[in-house]
């Protein structure tokens, strides 16, 4: 199988490359910068510059590109972007379009979470044969977002009462490859961690694993996303198909917890 994988030097992206070609399958990893070896393709899919190219011989697309780190690019990359990558598809004949989304976003008042949602929309409303995977908030992010909530000396300031139910990048790319290697599914069940955890408890697990011994504040944020992230509006507890637990992540990456 030859397959395309945008977003393939991300969080996700890089794994889903890996477990393709651990499997015997060709990864073609799409990226704005450039790279070598036959397997890297330079290409933008805002502007859709050297899309085609990028997808010569490309039977199945892993779509796990996204902007979220660029809210001002979120829109010309996830939704115009899609569809750009979906025409382009649709003349190079690809056969199928698996897309990596987001668990509980509707009704979220939260920016990244509408485009996302209006990415989905393309995907579903597009010429190629597709499947949807949506996923729970990765460790990965759970690791960033609470380094960001750390800049002040000593304290943790943190909105105590979100709740999350992180899940493992490594698992959810066997599960993309699993897709990608089958039919085209649609709307597929929803792929969410082992634990339903409040952001208190990831904090207190992440200053462990850390040693920083800083205070553990709750954080007001006055949004309406806030206010939905507690009440667990970004849970699938009836899908916990991860096995890899927040604290295991941690061991992983600092060597303790």
């Amino acid at each position: 199988m030859n397959a395309l994988v945008t977003g393939g030097t991300g969080t996700l992206g890089h794994e889903v490359v890996a477990e393709l070609r651990s499997a015997g399958h060709r990864a073609r990893v799409l990226s704005r910068k450039p790279g070598t070896g036959g397997d890297w393709a330079q290409g933008d899919l805002a502007s859709g510059a050297s899309l085609d190219r990028a997808l010569e011989d490309i039977e199945v697309i892993v779509h796990a590109a996204s902007a979220a780190a660029q809210p001002w690019r979120l829109h010309a990359t996830d939704v115009v972007g899609t569809r750009r990558l979906i025409e382009a598809a649709a003349r190079a004949h690809v056969k199928h379009l698996v897309f990596i989304s987001i668990v509980g976003m509707e009704g979220v008042a939260y920016p990244y979470y509408t485009r996302k949602l209006e990415a989905e929309k393309v995907v579903r409303e597009g010429s190629l044969p597709w499947t949807i995977l949506r996923a729970t908030k990765f460790h990965a992010s759970i690791d960033f977002f609470l380094s960001r909530f750390c800049s002040i000396p000593g304290l943790a300031m943190v909105p105590l009462a979100w709740q999350f139910q992180p899940v493992d990048a490594r698992e959810v790319a066997r599960r993309l490859t699993e897709l990608a290697l089958g039919p085209p599914a649609g709307r597929v069940p929803d792929f969410g961690g082992p634990e339903v955890r409040t952001f208190r408890s990831l904090a207190e697990s992440w200053l462990k694993a850390r040693r920083q011994n800083r205070r553990l504040v709750n954080l007001p944020i006055p949004f309406a996303f806030s206010g939905q992230f507690a009440a667990g509006k970004l849970l699938v507890p009836e899908h916990k198909d991860g096995t890899v637990k927040f604290e295991q992540y941690l061991v992983r990456k600092y060597g303790r917890w």
